[in-house]
């Protein structure tokens, strides 16, 4: 018989099911109630009002609306442990209905604070062509404390300041112009050393109109001095018009000049294409947006852009911390809003468990857009991420000790334009020191992503048990060298990621799959590899399994090399037996789950690779095919049943397109046992519940774009190495 309920019980029911609420907006008062018609002024204030609540109002959960407008929040807000929801009654953070919130870490600048520059010294070192466009905005009256000159030697934070418009990133002043923009060093006279600074000769008269600026405020450079991954910022010690030479104020870090240049005396002496630009300096604003801090007088001075108006206006970060964090927080969900101009990480979450962020843009940040440190089951799904100074998304959880997973799950992301202040990878998970906060990664899950238009590579990962699927990676390694789609240095111990059912294309500066450094234990299989520098590079690792890919118009399929004998890859290497000593390698449970570490650390000769596999694969219109270093001994591969060809694009749906479905019948996999179906059509960003709709791909710019604008063969790194 079905039980009627009492219209009492029904209303309380009612009651209980429905989320307290409290209202946002920009334009709410303080001492409000939150309610619809009564709004608060800021989420740090509805947190607040929440937390006020009893257990017993929060048990049907919480909910914080945010209504349209722009949002100044310098000193962020964390949410900790009191204001955790449960699985059932979680803490919302979301938008109106129909509303656009936009969460800022920076000051808005008022008009009235824009004015023409004042000091007439100044105003003389200006560009005459863009000094009447010029105008200066005092740091401390906007509420910004003192912003110290950049260090003597500087590398990953290195903007003093984020300088927003709208959904535009404003950049700093360089020379040469634009985000690409380098020019080179003529000859090296003296490398530098741990004593001195380096002293290089330079094309051009440039910096003779730097000479004020090296006496009043200082000179600085940044370059990729020796090698074509590290980029470093550096002061300038002296300008010596009469021979063109500059001299830096300290040691980069191995000194300046090629790794792969030297002369007949072993001296580097520079290839006469090592890439370097001024930053920062008001004399070198020539364009609209542009813009320079002068530190002696505490000014930004910028070209300020059109379109700045009060429903658009400048935004200037000095924040120290997040836009938002969760410290400790569990069940909370941000859903659909827009988090921007952070000169800091713009969301932080650190341990918790069950947290959520879907639906939302992350955007126009100097550092990192999302982090995710320790906890477990967090998910970020469906975010749209783009012009981050260091990568879209670093998370990661889990305990190698135990190898018991963190759970997090990094899904269906859009990011793009990451790395723009530091060639990092544009998504990480994981990482292969022991001397890094996210050495410590097992168990996470990243699908559906897609990752395109970054200065380095695509997903960094490390640790243990990461699965790593449905991704498509393109137009990655813009501005940098030795990197991958997909790329590892984690060592001995990095056994368990399985990378399967990825798309790499359009990197031709990248491979499409690298395992650096003596990485082990990967599997590669399922994956597609369209028009990158070599499909995988193994890097004197151990039993990677390389089966069942596809690889496409790439110099090379597949390469092994040796260069374990001449960097050393044995016992006494502090970085490889640094981290062997951080896992109970010959103990439960890692000695079941990986016998084959165990194997290889007992059998000692740990140089040669040995146990990788390369079976099963396509490789079409490859210029080589399986390239083995064997220059140190015979290497112990699996090399077989792999079927090479060529112009066999017709097996696929629509290869013009770039769609590599293979259509029934396939030819090409019919001789390869056991090979698995590629799910094409379910890689990368798909329509979900947060995210209605895919945007397409560029095609022009896929078939018409440049990838090799810092072009570097990884081989010539081991081929310096094995001279030594």
């Amino acid at each position: 018989m079905k039980r009627i309920l009492p219209v009492a019980a029904l209303s309380l029911i009612t009651l209980h099911a429905a989320p307290v609420e409290f209202h946002v907006s920009p334009s709410g008062k303080v001492g409000a109630s939150g309610g619809a018609t009564d709004p608060l002024p800021s989420l740090v204030l509805a947190r607040d009002a929440a937390r006020a609540l009893s257990p017993e109002q929060r048990s049907s959960g919480v909910t914080i609306l945010m209504g349209n407008g722009l949002y100044s929040m310098p000193d962020g807000c964390t949410l900790d442990s009191h204001d955790s929801g449960t699985t059932n009654a979680p803490l919302l953070i979301t938008a109106e209905s129909g509303a656009h919130p936009v969460l800022l870490g920076g000051h808005l600048v008022p008009g009235d604070q824009i004015e023409k520059v004042k000091d007439p010294a100044l105003l003389e070192r200006l560009d005459p062509s863009a000094r009447n466009h010029i105008r200066q905005i005092d740091l401390a009256r906007l509420g910004i404390g003192k912003v110290s000159p950049f260090s003597a030697v500087f590398s990953q934070t290195w903007s003093p300041l984020q300088v927003v418009h709208g959904e535009t990133t404003l950049p700093i002043s360089r020379w040469p112009n634009g985000e690409y923009g380098f020019t080179t060093m003529k000859s090296v006279t003296d490398n530098g050393d741990s004593t001195h600074g380096g002293i290089f000769v330079y094309r051009g008269d440039r910096p003779s109109r730097w000479t004020k600026a090296l006496t009043e405020d200082g000179v600085w450079l940044r370059g990729f001095w020796r090698v074509p991954w590290v980029i470093q910022g550096v002061q300038v010690k002296e300008i010596n018009t009469a021979n063109s030479t500059i001299t830096l104020m300290k040691d980069v870090g191995g000194g300046i000049g090629s790794k792969y240049k030297k002369d007949a005396q072993g001296r580097r002496c520079g290839d006469g294409t090592e890439p370097w630009y001024a930053i920062n300096l008001p004399e070198e604003i020539d364009e609209p947006g542009e813009w320079a801090v002068d530190f002696k007088r505490q000014l930004l001075l910028i070209w300020v852009p059109d379109g700045i108006d009060a429903a658009h206006p400048l935004v200037i970060a000095d924040n120290s911390n997040p836009i938002i964090s969760f410290d400790d927080a569990s069940h909370i969900t941000l859903r659909g809003l827009t988090l921007r101009g952070s000169l800091t990480t713009a969301l932080q979450i650190k341990g918790g468990e069950g947290d959520l962020v879907a639906g939302c843009t992350i955007a126009n940040t100097a550092n990192t857009a999302v982090i995710v440190r320790d906890g477990k089951q967090h998910l970020i799904v469906s975010n749209d991420i783009f012009e981050t100074g260091l990568s879209g998304i670093d998370v990661s959880g889990g305990n190698r000790t135990t190898l018991e997973p963190s759970g997090h799950q990094i899904l269906n992301n859009d990011i793009f334009r990451a790395g723009n202040n530091f060639p990092v990878a544009a998504l990480i998970t994981g990482f292969g020191t022991g001397k890094s906060e996210r050495w410590n990664t097992v168990g996470n899950h990243v699908a559906h992503n897609r990752i395109h238009d970054s200065v380095y590579g695509g997903v960094w990962f490390g640790g243990n048990d990461n699965i790593i699927e449905l991704n498509e990676v393109y137009r990655v390694g813009l501005n940098a060298g030795d990197l991958g789609g997909f790329y590892a240095s984690s060592g001995w111990t990095g056994f368990g990621n399985i990378l399967r059912n990825n798309f790499v294309h359009h990197s031709m500066n990248a491979s499409g799959f690298y395992m650096d450094d003596g990485t082990c234990g990967d599997i590669v299989t399922g994956n597609i590899v369209f028009k990158t520098n070599m499909g995988v590079l193994v890097g004197g690792g151990h039993f990677n399994k390389i089966v069942n890919n596809i690889f496409i118009d790439c110099n090379r399929a597949v390469a092994v090399d040796s260069r374990g004998v001449s960097r050393h890859y044995t016992a006494t290497d502090k970085r490889l037996k640094g981290d062997l000593d951080l896992v109970p390698y010959n103990e439960s449970p890692w000695k079941e789950r990986y016998p084959q570490l165990v194997n290889l650390i007992s059998g000692g000769e740990t140089t040669i690779p040995k146990g990788d596999e390369i079976t099963g694969n396509v490789m079409i219109n490859c210029g080589k095919l399986v390239a083995l270093d064997g220059g140190h001994g015979t290497l112990d591969l699996v090399v077989q049943s792999n079927n090479v060809t060529a112009s066999a694009l017709d097996d696929f749906r629509d290869a013009e397109n770039f769609d590599f479905t293979l259509k029934p019948g396939s030819n090409l996999v019919a001789s390869i046992s056991g090979f698995p179906a590629i799910p094409f059509q379910q890689i990368g960003l798909q329509p979900d519940e947060y995210r209605p709709s895919v945007p397409p791909r560029n095609i022009r710019l896929l078939r018409e774009g440049d990838t090799k604008m810092r072009n570097f063969d990884s081989s010539v790194d081991i081929k310096a190495s094995n001279a030594h």
